[in-house]
């Protein structure tokens, strides 16, 4: 059965990483953007390696070296709790392989522990990303013994173990509330949603009391952060405490905790599996059709209506996408009910409230527009998008609008609640409606050149699409680049007005908004696939 696992899950990850089609393929391009998506994967990771390694040097130099360990496995766990749990449902309840894989001979235990597999590595890329800079910068300041690279290691490679566990636990259960009623995809997107906002709001609430402690009682914003950290997870701190302080005990609560839930999870899902799944992609239907009166729309209300059901059809479409949206509308709401001074504290950058709050919401709104997979997920129905007798201009349209209807509703909240919350002048008021709506724009417009130039048709599972496609890394890349710099300037460049700035990066967005939309209408529907 070792064979059977080794196959499968190599099979699995060449799939969710598109290693065989680059490696067999003769097309030219999908090599080429298979090269430039895997030199932005290296480029995003040395990115969070640096941030990460200036991190623990901040936190090494004022004297809080003992928690980094516990502080940095922590924020590691709470991040693969949340992808896991956007995830689980699609990579390991997902029966469309499953019903291929049952005509061949292969146990259904090899099947599911692949599928765990395949996660954990994924999850594992993220765990060393984060701890191998932390470790390296505590070893050179701090110069520890052998047990403490022996802990770091075993403990890293255990890491995933636990939040996939809840993650898995969490969201079968939320998808099995969903797949027992009517509009079982709202209902199971919207039960994630809620869980991720209860995950990183409660875990901001839980430092937010940081704002009381003086910079220079260190011993004492150790002791409380090392309180704050076991009540979001112990787990952490049983890891620092093994690794700082050579606890054997600590250590093996940690391993044996992980392996225990762990290898339970496993067992639990392989003897259910083919009942949760089941369950889970069971669909119901009514006999009572009646033909009523049919009524005609235009060609881009018509198409604009099948976007906007396509989107509602896929819980993993919506949760994943939704989410920036949600985080606009959050961040005034935590501004009215903290205060603008509050909340800098609690996200740790003094003065954006006052200077670049409008930035700040239209980066969030620009996260992950849904148009940067809505051609992707067409999947194999593709070709019937390129038979129909409809311009591209027309094609692309009917996507931008599906998204400015989606994000609309969001938009109008968050600007409204920020005018309550900040109180702004009447120019700065201005900022606060325009900037947000012209990032929106340009989302929405980039994402689709950013899936016409990454298209992936060939899925068997919408995770693939919505989460680790190309055009997906590219947005997250484009929103980092047109975000940070006008923030950066806003907060540091004192000399330079903030309404020049704010004038500046509107212009700039608005005009490549315009030239990538001339852009994308020349393309003809036949060349995108």
């Amino acid at each position: 059965m070792l064979k059977q696992i080794q196959k499968l899950t190599a099979l699995q990850l060449c799939n969710l990483f598109g290693i065989n089609e680059v490696r067999y393929t003769k097309d030219k391009k999908k090599k080429n953007n298979f090269i430039l998506l895997t030199l932005a994967w290296i480029l995003v990771g040395i990115i969070l390696f640096a941030y990460i390694a200036l991190l623990s040097v901040g936190m090494i130099q004022i004297g809080m070296s003992e928690i980094l360990p516990m502080y940095l496995y922590m924020i590691t766990s709470l991040i693969i709790l949340i992808f896991s749990f956007f995830k689980a449902g699609g990579v390991l309840f997902q029966m469309k392989n499953f019903e291929i894989l049952l005509s061949l001979p292969v146990s259904k235990t090899a099947v599911v522990i692949s599928r765990f597999l395949s996660m954990y590595t994924t999850n594992m890329f993220m765990s060393l990303l984060i701890m191998l800079p932390g470790t390296l910068i505590y070893g050179i300041f701090n110069h520890p013994g052998p047990l403490f690279y022996i802990f770091i290691f075993i403990g890293t490679l255990f890491l995933p173990l636990l939040p996939m566990t809840l993650s898995t636990a969490v969201g079968a259960l939320i998808a099995g509330i969903g797949s027992r009623m009517k509009h079982k995809n709202l209902v199971i997107a919207a039960l994630t949603i809620i869980f991720a906002i209860v995950v990183m709001a409660g875990s901001m609430l839980l430092s937010g009391n940081s704002g009381t402690i003086t910079p220079d009682m260190i011993r004492d914003i150790t002791d409380f952060m090392t309180a704050q950290i076991k009540k979001i997870y112990p787990p952490a701190v049983w890891f620092g405490t093994a690794a700082v302080r050579t606890d054997f005990i600590s250590f093996i609560m940690l391993i044996g905790s992980a392996l225990v839930l762990f290898v339970c999870m496993v067992a639990l899902v392989q003897k259910y599996f083919l009942t949760i799944c089941t369950a889970l992609n069971a669909t119901h239907a009514k006999n009572n059709y009646k033909m009523e009166s049919l009524s005609t729309r235009s060609v881009l209300k018509a198409l604009r209506n099948r976007e906007i059901k396509r989107y509602f059809a896929s819980s993993i479409y919506v949760s994943n996408t939704i989410v920036g949206y949600i985080l606009m509308l959050l961040v005034p709401v935590a501004i009215l009910f903290t205060g603008p001074e509050k909340f800098e504290t609690l996200i740790g950058y003094p003065g954006i409230v006052v200077h670049a709050l409008p930035v700040l919401l239209g980066m969030i709104a620009a996260l992950v527009p849904m148009t940067a997979c809505s051609i992707s997920i067409e999947g194999k129905n593709w070709w019937l998008m390129q038979s129909l007798p409809i311009k591209t201009k027309t094609m692309i349209d009917s996507k931008i609008l599906t998204h400015l209807t989606i994000v609309l509703p969001f938009y109008i909240v968050s600007v409204i609640l920020s005018w309550i919350a900040v109180k702004p002048t009447l120019i700065n008021g201005i900022w606060l409606i325009l900037i947000p709506a012209v990032y929106i724009l340009f989302s929405s417009v980039a994402g689709i050149a950013a899936n016409i130039q990454y298209p992936v048709f060939n899925w068997d599972n919408e995770t693939r699409v919505v989460k680790q496609s190309g055009s997906i890394m590219l947005m997250l890349l484009v929103d980092f680049i047109i975000g940070i710099p006008p923030i950066f300037l806003l907060l540091m460049a004192k000399t330079i007005p903030s309404n020049i700035i704010m004038a500046a990066t509107a212009l700039i967005l608005t005009v490549i908004t315009i030239r990538l939309y001339l852009s994308n209408i020349r393309k003809s529907v036949l060349d995108i696939q």
